[in-house]
């Protein structure tokens, strides 16, 4: 003898079906092995050991006595590489402060740096000066909401 379902059955079947199977996939992610990245610098410490530097030699190098050989060019395209990657790096992982300004303003960073690789990688000085300008803008637009609570960028506490 065949029985069949009633739609209400049949409904509550699929429901049943459809919990299970999502708490299966839960339960599965979370015994997952831990993969990809793993932020070990929170955003603080990058700033120490890579943003700051970065940052201070590209401003260096922008002002009034821009690199006057290849090495010159080639160090002041390698620190804007650096800072470009630690545009990247704010953005994963623990450091990430919220999905909306956070990660726009890292990205901020990200793009003017890489203007500063363009403007190195063509011996560009005047490039090289307005890409320190936007590196300027984009580390004071996020540090007035993130680090100085409001404050202007080198106001006294």
């Amino acid at each position: 003898m065949r029985r069949s379902l009633t739609f209400e059955a049949a409904r509550t079947l699929s429901v049943r079906v459809g919990l299970f199977a999502a708490l299966a996939v839960t339960l599965a992610a979370q015994r997952a092995p831990a993969t990809g990245v793993r932020a070990v610098a929170d955003s603080k410490q990058l700033h120490d050991i890579l943003i700051s530097p970065a940052s201070d030699a590209l401003f260096d190098a922008s002002a009034a006595n821009p690199p006057a050989d290849e090495n010159g060019w080639t160090a002041a395209r390698n620190q804007a590489l650096l800072l470009a990657e630690a545009g990247n790096l704010l953005m994963l992982g623990s450091r990430v402060r919220d999905n909306g300004n956070w990660m726009k303003m890292s990205r901020a960073l990200v793009d003017a740096a890489a203007l500063a690789v363009a403007a190195a990688e063509k011996k560009d000085a005047k490039g090289l000066e307005s890409a320190a300008d936007a590196i300027t803008v984009a580390c004071m637009e996020c540090h007035r909401p993130y680090r100085d609570r409001g404050r202007q960028m080198g106001a006294p506490r």
